[in-house]
């Protein structure tokens, strides 16, 4: 006879197998990788929260991340230690799509251009977010014909024809309607270098902003970087490039940078654009703070 309080053999059994079930069940949701998307989550609650709150901005800090992701033809990552997301990719496209996937990820983390989360100062400055760190692993230039880069061009033509699940382009999910009339350069890709996926909110409302007005239709420049008006589309307010000359319809003798929208917020926007991580280009945009930690 068992005495009152005592576990049977069927009662220690089952609880073996809930046991065991439990273990099973959080072993396939930590393999879902569910974290990298709660903190996406987390990010995006936090910007919406600041943009909407009535208390001064200082006072809600976001709770962005930095990832790090790379991108392999092997499966292997000699770029990169310990990515926090490893893209496997077999044709040239893939690797588009990726990067168009990111950059779409993080417009939505930050609002899509309708929240201004950087609130409003005398000053206008450019407050930058880093969503993720992004590296080439050496099997990808096998894509590429052994080159060590590709033409940002192939990139944007990509958002431009290609389709979200959503019926827009992602071209047009970024607010760069008109971006396809861009007809200066458009620069290289270095796939031995890491790159930011980076975007940008002025303070300000309506402005050229952080880097000033020079010499009327000469466009805006300082630091080598040149804001160029563009009248492309409804969104399109100008294209970040690199010691460009304004000229007509375009930039003669710019790389690109990136391009500016104005969102629906009424601030400018530097939406995700690929910037190669530390270079003068990332330099000269003059960050006045990074909103995302590491």
């Amino acid at each position: 006879m068992f005495k009152k309080g005592e576990l049977t053999t069927e009662q220690i059994v089952l609880l073996i197998i809930l046991i065991a079930s439990f273990a099973v069940i959080l072993f396939f949701l930590l393999k879902l990788n569910l974290g990298q998307e709660t903190d996406t989550e987390i990010c995006h609650n936090s910007v919406v929260t600041r943009g909407t709150s009535i208390i001064p901005t200082d006072a809600l800090p976001l709770k962005c991340k930095k990832q790090y992701v790379c991108i392999s033809l092997d499966g292997s990552c000699e770029a990169m230690t310990k990515p926090d997301d490893l893209i496997k990719v077999k044709t040239e496209e893939d690797v588009y799509k990726a990067l168009a996937e990111d950059m779409a990820d993080c417009w939505w983390m930050f609002g899509e251009g309708k929240v201004n989360y950087a609130g409003s100062e005398v000053d206008p400055k450019l407050y930058c977010s880093l969503c993720s760190q992004i590296a080439f692993d050496d099997s990808v230039k096998n894509l590429f014909g052994n080159q060590d880069s590709f033409d940002k061009k192939n990139l944007y033509d990509y958002l431009a024809k290609t389709k979200r699940s959503d019926g827009q382009t992602y071209l047009g999910y970024l607010n760069l309607q008109g971006f396809e009339g861009y007809s200066g350069e458009y620069g290289e890709v270095d796939l031995t270098k890491q790159h930011y996926s980076l975007m940008g909110i002025t303070s300000d409302v309506s402005t050229w902003g952080w880097i000033g007005i020079v010499g009327g239709t000469a466009g805006v420049i300082t630091a080598g970087i040149v804001l160029f008006p563009w009248t492309g589309g409804l969104s399109m307010v100008g294209a970040l490039t690199i010691a460009g000359v304004a000229s007509g319809g375009g930039v003669v003798g710019g790389v690109l940078v990136a391009p500016v929208v104005k969102g629906l917020s009424g601030n400018q926007f530097i939406p995700p654009s690929l910037i190669e991580v530390n270079s003068q280009e990332f330099k000269d945009l003059n960050c006045e703070s990074i909103t995302t930690s590491s």
